[in-house]
């Protein structure tokens, strides 16, 4: 029986899950599947306690990721502190997808934040690979 050996080794990658805070994201992070996702408020006074390991953990990930790399980002709202350690998420993504393997991020936003919406057109203007900017209804929609 033929084996991927990126499928070995990152079955050797333990999954990594944050539980998120009023001030810190939600993550998600599984080999497995090749789906990982950040969600919720990021505006921690020091980001690099929460984004550090996320980071070297995907950093584990990339040198063999699997044929199809989907990452989700649904914030809410995010600090200018965070944007570098999302950023780096991004050039790590974008180094997979020159890499010839099939990277997909999508960016989701909520109806009523322009900001959120905003950013992930500017993101998606950063990097050369697939990017989907996707509006979701409203987290508290306007009472009648």
């Amino acid at each position: 029986m033929e084996t991927n050996s990126n499928t070995l080794e990152n079955n050797e990658l333990e999954a990594l899950r944050i539980e998120p805070t009023f001030a810190t994201p939600a993550v998600v992070m599984d080999a497995e599947n090749g789906v990982f996702r950040i969600t919720g408020n990021s505006y921690p006074e020091d980001p690099l306690p929460v984004y550090v390991p996320v980071i070297d953990w995907f950093r584990k990930y990339a040198q063999h990721p699997l044929p199809r790399t989907v990452f989700e980002f649904k914030f809410k709202y995010f600090s200018t502190a965070s944007t570098q350690l999302i950023f780096e998420l991004f050039r790590m993504l974008e180094e997979i997808f020159n890499n010839k393997y099939e990277v997909l991020v999508r960016w989701f936003y909520s109806a009523d934040n322009d900001e959120i919406h905003e950013n992930g057109i500017d993101f998606s203007s950063l990097f050369e690979m697939p990017f989907e900017v996707v509006e979701v209804p409203s987290e508290h929609p306007e009472d009648d």
